[in-house]
């Protein structure tokens, strides 16, 4: 291409892919905002990193600290690759944006932002309008450099410049929108005739004959990377479920993934298509998707009961919370409830959930134990959900069944064999394991410098408490708070298919190094993770909670 030339665009653009406003932990996500001052709001900008760049990367170019945690992946905003759109050429509109950050995306882990203000989502929404129009501008310098070999001096002309802007123009503003009858209430007819367009449009080789995501078993998005079909019976949909939303996704299709657009259809096919796929689940199951914001009281009590005495227990007001994987699956919600207690003194937090598996050991390979976590945080701006950041620590407690029991590795490799233990034994005339001797208990503390130091990863027999204090700041700062700092309490029971666990710890610590303190009538942030050893779950492949109140009763 000379100087001179108007520049034709004949490149291929990746125009068609996606938007999963991903998110967060692990999944993942940060509630409230840091105001600077009543007039001075945050910017755009500094939302942006506040509440999306842990997952989205500081420019948005999906690369955050916490992407290798997620599955599916956080989109990448500077390559416009965005899922739910409603416009002709798949570039999202401002409410196509704004409706991801006020529900979320359940079937990944971007978490709904509604806590946030209309005008702190207006100025994310602008930020990522930004970051895309950055990113066509640098693909677009990037091919007249490349392909047409233009120096620095020709792309800086004047004319070579308005290309580029006329470029990022039309690739960066939404097209037509497809109009949405009015969607009415189903019947018979309309949900029978919707099987028939189901049927004719081939909608069962991905979706299955009855919706369950079963048609077919392998499939990869427009990035490579695995994804299957939805499983219309859970209720779970990544845009709204009402029937404006379903009309859209049948209509547009999700760019970047499997699922085509079908603007082919007539669109009281689509009508009859939308009240099919909505029969296949119930108000109730796609609202139990949605994760929400719930406020949780400790409620005061007189004296601490015994962990598991139901009597006492079951007297607290429990509630329920709304979970999501942070890597996806097709799960069974594992009802996760929540109590809790104070005596002025002490608080103690009941946490159950369904889990069909005891999963209580990992001492083989293999194995994975089942676990729980609670994070809090007690401040004016939440901080990132997955293990907040360098500059807002959270405190989080921690049980898993493998450390409460006192079941030895010996006891699952009777025929390991063994060192000389140098403070127990002089000689040895055989390597087997169960020498006189050898036996764990047997040994001198010096002798086993992990029991010793007081890890914390180490079961120590006889049976202890399962919990543990953790200090974190960020994605993979995971660090067990030393010996003398450890003052959270832990037991579990698994029973009919369902793990309690109760964690116990004084209200108020001495130091930021024991944890953050709590008072009678105070208030905190707190979320929730849970492990499902049958499902191989460990580090950040796990479920968990968005922020929620935790209040203490005067």
């Amino acid at each position: 291409m000379r100087r001179g030339e108007k520049h034709q665009i004949n490149v291929p653009v990746r125009v068609t892919t996606s938007l999963t406003v991903v998110s967060m932990i692990v999944s993942l996500s940060l509630m409230g905002c840091q105001r600077a001052s009543a007039v001075s709001p945050p910017s755009g900008k500094e939302l942006f990193a506040l509440h999306c760049a842990a997952c989205h990367g500081q420019n948005g170019d999906s690369k955050g600290i916490a992407a290798a945690f997620l599955f599916p992946k956080p989109r990448d905003f500077r390559a416009g690759r965005f899922r739910l759109v409603s416009t002709s050429n798949n570039v999202p509109t401002r409410e196509d944006l704004h409706a991801v950050l006020l529900r979320g995306m359940p079937g990944s882990s971007m978490p709904p932002w509604e806590h946030l203000g209309q005008a702190e989502r207006e100025a994310i929404v602008d930020e990522v309008l930004l970051m895309r129009k950055e990113g066509a501008r640098e693909f677009f310098i990037g091919y007249l450099r490349e392909e047409e070999e233009l120096t620095e001096e020709e792309i800086a002309e004047e004319e070579v410049q308005a290309d580029i802007d006329d470029y990022v123009q039309r690739f960066t503003t939404p097209g037509e929108s497809r109009s949405v009858p009015a969607i009415g209430s189903p019947d018979r007819e309309s949900i029978a005739r919707g099987r028939d367009v189901y049927t004719k449009q081939s909608c069962h080789s991905c979706h299955g004959k009855e919706g369950r995501g079963d048609g077919v078993e392998k499939m990869v998005d427009g990035e490579g990377l695995p994804t299957s079909p939805r499983d219309f019976t859970l209720g779970i949909f990544k845009g709204g479920h009402d029937g404006a939303s379903l009309f859209r996704r049948v209509a547009y299709g999700m760019p970047g993934t499997p699922m085509p657009g079908s603007s082919a259809l007539k669109p009281e096919e689509v009508v009859d298509l939308v009240h099919f796929i909505r029969s296949l689940s119930s108000e109730e199951v796609r609202l139990a998707a949605i994760m929400n914001r719930t406020r949780i009281v400790a409620k005061s009590v007189n004296a601490m009961p015994e962990p598991f005495d139901s009597n006492v227990w079951s007297e607290i007001a429990q509630v329920n919370l709304r979970i999501m994987p942070l890597w996806w699956r097709n799960d069974v919600d594992p009802d996760l409830q929540v109590q809790a207690i104070h005596d002025g003194k002490t608080i103690a937090v009941r946490i159950s959930w369904d889990d069909p598996s005891h999963d209580e050991h990992a001492t083989q390979s293999e194995s994975f134990e089942d676990a729980v976590a609670m994070e809090l945080y007690r401040g004016n701006a939440e901080p990132f959900l997955g293990m907040g950041s360098a500059d807002q620590s959270v405190d989080v407690w921690f049980w898993d069944a493998d450390r409460q029991t006192s079941l030895d590795v010996e006891d699952q490799y009777p025929n390991i064999v063994a060192d000389i233990y140098p403070f127990s034994e002089n000689l040895a005339a055989t390597a087997e394991y169960r020498r006189e001797g050898t036996l764990r208990a047997d040994q001198p503390s010096i002798s086993l410098p992990a029991v010793a130091a007081g890890n914390q990863i180490v079961p120590c027999p006889p049976a202890m408490s399962g919990g543990s204090n953790l200090n974190v700041g960020g994605p993979g700062s995971v660090t067990f708070r030393i010996p003398k700092n450890q003052f959270v309490t832990a037991v579990g029971q698994w029973k009919e298919g369902r793990w309690t666990v109760v964690m116990r710890r004084a209200l108020s610590v001495d130091s930021p190094d024991e944890g953050i303190s709590l008072r009678p009538g105070g208030k905190a942030s707190v979320a929730f993770a849970i492990w499902n050893g049958s499902r191989r779950d460990r580090d950040g492949q796990k479920l968990i909670t968005i922020w929620q109140g935790l209040e203490l009763e005067k």
